[in-house]
């Protein structure tokens, strides 16, 4: 049976990486509060309300998961939460890359 690492001897990665994917959890449920707070009249709020709580439930979920990964030093659990939160952050941002080169392309 091995000794748990020094926390001071970790890869710079092992702590920068939590707190960065945290961020974005936190970015994404700031989003979800403003739509949350947002005024409407429309008659298909109830949906829009449904689907709120199920993504505010998903971002508690991932939440707890990365503190149950930190918490145990589950290293590729992280990644795992981080590359779930990074995702969709980075998806709008190479289709912009490929439309840019596209363009260039006089395509």
């Amino acid at each position: 049976m091995t000794p748990p690492r020094d926390s001071a001897r970790e890869p710079s990665a092992g702590r920068w990486l939590p707190a960065v994917t945290a961020l974005l959890l936190a970015a994404y449920f700031c989003v979800v509060v403003w739509a949350w707070a947002s005024p409407s009249t429309d008659p298909q709020r109830g949906m829009a309300e449904g689907f709120l709580g199920l993504v505010t439930t998903l971002l508690l979920v991932l939440a707890g998961v990365l503190w149950v990964a930190v918490r145990t030093r589950r290293r590729w659990l992280v990644w795992v939460v981080f590359w779930m939160c990074a995702w969709p952050a980075l998806t709008p941002f190479a289709r912009g890359v490929y439309l840019l080169v596209r363009w260039a392309r006089g395509g």
